[in-house]
């Protein structure tokens, strides 16, 4: 028997709807975003399946000079002038970075 092209292009979205629903993930989708975004910190950590690192416990290189300044003396008193503003915003952290408590994690791969 003969197919018409129309109920061929009914057939093929129809079977292209049912193996990638596309439209069905981006709703369910904006709705998890939603939900999470309307739940307090506290709310949202008891949801993890796992341990987690607060960033508030990762030492800033400012606090880092400053925890070694006390112990080495004033030399690393000294290396703090002039890297206050930068220093103050960055963190070195070693360690399983999938455990950040943070919204997202980039690779900046070429």
């Amino acid at each position: 028997p003969a197919v018409s092209l129309g109920n061929l292009q009914l057939k093929a979205a129809a079977s292209h709807a049912s193996m990638y629903p596309g439209n069905k993930r981006k709703k369910l989708w904006r709705e998890e975003k939603e939900r999470l975004l309307k739940m307090t910190l506290e709310e949202r950590r008891k949801e993890y399946l796992r341990d987690y690192v607060a960033l508030k416990n990762i030492p800033t290189w400012m606090e880092d000079l400053k925890s070694k300044s006390e112990s080495d003396g004033e030399n690393a008193k000294d290396d703090l002038q002039g890297k206050k503003s930068l220093s103050e915003k960055v963190s070195l952290y070693r360690g399983d970075i999938t455990l950040l408590e943070v919204d997202a994690i980039v690779n900046a791969g070429r």
